[in-house]
């Protein structure tokens, strides 16, 4: 989905137990839920040695493996980057946004292992049920627990 890009920095890092350095660019953002709620999140993206950080408020269409650590909202959500497309412009333009398709929300892809029964939530049609992750995220195994609702009917307006 789109994100905007805040805090952006470009730094240097060793793979633990090996010589070998690599450089990524480290942004803040957030994800928005359908809900309304907003998570705090940190986008983790390899990047060339010579490459620098994009200018804060830049808006990115973003593709991502993600991990949702259990002390969220204290901790922040970690997406690892897998393909970053800025938004052309200058993010510091009102206009700037103008260029941004309206596509408030991510989508989320996920491979992973259902936990428990589904189970009908007080409207009486949506299913609510629980997948376990591991995704690799910021150089490390992680795993998330994740709730779902998956509503059986769509409406269209």
């Amino acid at each position: 989905g789109f994100f905007m890009l805040a805090n952006g920095d470009h730094v240097k890092t060793f793979r633990t137990g090996s010589s070998a350095v690599m450089y990524h660019c480290i942004y803040k953002t957030t994800i928005q839920c359908t809900s309304g709620a907003v998570f705090p999140a940190m986008l983790h993206v390899y990047s060339p040695f010579n490459d620098i950080a994009l200018p804060d408020n830049t808006m990115a269409f973003v593709s991502a493996k993600m991990a949702i650590p259990a002390a969220i909202p204290q901790e922040p959500i970690l997406l690892e980057g897998i393909c970053v497309i800025a938004v052309p412009g200058d993010p510091s333009m009102d206009s700037y946004e103008h260029n941004v398709p309206d596509f408030p929300y991510p989508m989320v892809v996920g491979l992973g292992l259902v936990i428990a029964p589904a189970r009908t939530l007080l409207d009486g049609t949506s299913k609510g049920f629980d997948v376990f992750s591991t995704n690799y995220v910021h150089d490390t195994r992680m795993t998330s627990n994740i709730r779902c609702v998956a509503s059986l009917y769509c409406v269209h307006r």
